[in-house]
């Protein structure tokens, strides 16, 4: 019990700005990397914080302010993290660079590329148009889709090795991410996904972990394996693929 409180904090404090008290000693690499296990229960936490802001906005709102609530509420609570990584990973892809150095030195260059800013207002677009149908029709999927989208993280540090070669923070997910975390976060996606969604959960869990499963082949024959901003492109981008898919099969 004591160890997955320890993990489930370090999950919560790593890619969300909730709360996760403080830690009385020196983390271990492995325990961190091994917390990622949890990232979709972390996200299950963020959808019932979404939901219930929700659940007061439909009181006063219509849809369309409702979703657009939604996503800034989800915003606030993450910080935008994995919004920086969509948005430095399409600057790096869309450059027309093709020397690996040069493409990762512009996805670490701290400034918003044109294709960047591009991604995330289609990306943010996106997901507005589908949460504005849903929200009111079906409000659990606003539960489902921050589980689903850091499922996908997991399922790419599981297939995945870390491409930089001086190493970095997401070379901690890619080394310690084995079965044990894979069917952890699987067992999340898969009970939130059906809970909320019923069989169209359980379709977007299994088109999103394809998806994972496709930018892992892609980074390795590209880059020989992906970055912390790659996982935070899968995060993003497996988030609106889900929600592609609930609002295909439930409106």
């Amino acid at each position: 019990m004591k160890s997955f409180l320890t993990q489930f904090r370090l999950a919560l404090s790593f890619i969300t700005i909730l709360p996760a008290g403080s830690f009385s000693e020196r983390i271990a690499d492995e325990v961190l990397g091994r917390a990622q296990a949890w990232f979709p229960l972390v996200g299950l936490l963020l959808g019932l914080l979404l939901l219930a802001a929700l659940c007061v906005g439909r009181l006063l709102f219509p849809p369309g302010v409702c979703a657009a609530l939604v996503l800034l509420f989800h915003f606030l609570l993450t910080g935008g993290f994995h919004l920086e990584g969509l948005a430095d990973t399409t600057d790096g892809l869309m450059c027309g660079r093709r020397e690996t150095d040069k493409v990762f030195a512009i996805m670490k260059d701290s400034y918003l590329g044109s294709m960047g800013a591009v991604a995330l207002i289609l990306l943010l677009l996106l997901k507005f148009s589908v949460l504005s149908t849903l929200v009111f029709k079906h409000p659990l999927i606003v539960a489902v889709f921050p589980v689903l989208g850091r499922y996908a993280i997991v399922q790419l540090t599981y297939s995945s090795v870390y491409a930089r070669p001086e190493g970095g923070l997401g070379a901690l997910f890619t080394e310690n991410c084995g079965s044990r975390e894979l069917g952890l976060a699987l067992l999340t996606g898969l009970v939130v996904g059906v809970a909320g969604a019923g069989v169209a959960g359980f379709v977007a869990l299994c088109v999103v972990a394809f998806y994972a499963f496709l930018v892992a082949a892609y980074a390795r024959s590209r880059f020989g394996g992906v970055t912390g901003d790659i996982l935070g492109f899968v995060c993003e981008s497996g988030e609106a693929l889900a929600l592609l898919v609930l609002v295909a099969m439930l409106r």
